[in-house]
């Protein structure tokens, strides 16, 4: 079993439903240790739209909650309907998918009630179509390179949605999905494109260790030597003056990230490479733009929040009221959110408003801890 700081379970539909936001809020905004304002004053930004106002907790919340409520809004009423031949879809590629269902409920909206159950339902049913006899969720359309980028998040998604839904076919097919993570692991310890134990990189890697941890809060078993080679494999991409690569030692912002919250969630929280990483990407700029070297933008931020939460103190509260700020003011007025000009191909920039709407939501989400991935 993964080995964590704290023992997690995986809370009941019961008990994500009945927690205060308001108590969540001032736990994760605190930091236990210091206010909201002098978080506001901990490092002054150097571009204007990531300005952190010295606010009150309540005015904090009132904000998150409103831009989500707007951001779940859109994307239920993008979903396509039943008739279609993608009923429940969103798009199809099953990653877009994963993330659109991992945002409605990080909002803290639940299979099996409430107001977007219906949405969540179609959702699920969607995704668990699209799995092969061999485990793999296989978009229609393969993102990239090969399968296993939306492979991972899609089996996160359905792990954290298991501990909601008792859906016998739901666990089935999360089971198999785990059971292929952990056979496709290749020599070093890595993951890449393809469902087989050939190569590795970082940016697939992280995918399925985030999948992975997620599986093991939902009491999954997930092999010690899988964990083992995964963390071995990801400290050698470690670059000696702090930072990751993509196949090797290297300073990449996103590999950066991937690589932090990967060995946080693997038990490596204090390792030196962690450390040496956290400081790097603290030198990188929070900003509406590529500058720093920030390709592929919402993936970096996804990863980069939750590494810098589970990091706590200077490094949390020096990262998120910038985030926070910059992404309530690059909300559109219908509720999604757009991406940055140079982050990624203009090919698919356009076709994407849900992937980055889901993105830009999971990561105001951090602060709200409804996920079970998003707790300590």
């Amino acid at each position: 079993m993964i080995n964590r700081r704290t023992s997690l379970r995986w809370p009941t539909a019961t008990l994500v439903v009945g927690l205060s936001v308001a108590v969540a809020w001032g736990i994760f905004v605190s930091g236990s240790t210091r206010s909201v304002q002098a978080q506001a004053q901990a490092k002054k930004p150097a571009a204007k739209a990531a300005t952190a106002d010295i606010l009150t907790e309540t005015e904090i919340i009132r904000r998150v909650t409103d831009s989500l409520d707007r951001s779940v809004k859109y994307l239920e009423g993008v979903q396509i309907r039943d008739g279609s031949p993608m009923d429940g879809a969103w798009d199809d590629c099953n990653a877009p998918n994963a993330m659109a269902i991992l945002s409605i409920m990080g909002r803290g909206h639940v299979p099996g009630r409430g107001p977007y159950a219906d949405v969540l339902e179609r959702g699920k049913k969607y995704i668990l179509r699209t799995q092969e006899a061999s485990g793999l969720f296989r978009s229609k359309r393969i993102p990239g390179s090969g399968p296993m980028y939306s492979h991972g998040l899609t089996t996160l998604c359905m792990a954290e949605m298991y501990g909601m839904d008792p859906d016998p076919e739901l666990e089935e097919k999360l089971r198999k999905a785990v059971d292929l993570i952990v056979r496709c692991q290749s020599k070093a310890g890595g993951w890449r494109y393809q469902p087989n134990p050939s190569t590795q990189d970082v940016s697939v890697t992280v995918m399925q260790v985030v999948a992975l941890r997620a599986a093991n809060n939902a009491e999954i078993p997930v092999p010690q030597q899988t964990i083992d080679n995964a963390v071995k494999y990801i400290k050698s991409c470690a670059h000696p003056k702090g930072g990751f690569g993509y196949q090797g030692p290297a300073q990449r912002p996103p590999t950066t990230a991937a690589g932090i919250l990967s060995l946080q969630l693997l038990g490596h929280y204090d390792d030196p490479t962690v450390t040496k990483a956290l400081e790097w990407m603290s030198t990188l700029p929070v900003d509406w733009s590529t500058s720093g070297g920030i390709r592929y933008y919402y993936y970096f931020h996804y990863y980069a929040i939750q590494g810098n939460y589970q990091a706590g103190g200077k490094y949390w509260n020096q990262w998120h009221p910038r985030v926070r700020e910059m992404l309530l003011s690059r909300q559109r007025d219908d509720g999604s959110w757009d991406l940055p000009g140079g982050s990624e191909p203009a090919s698919v920039v356009g076709r994407n408003r849900v992937y980055w709407t889901a993105m830009a939501s999971l990561i105001l989400e951090v602060y709200m801890h409804f996920l079970p991935a998003y707790q300590r």
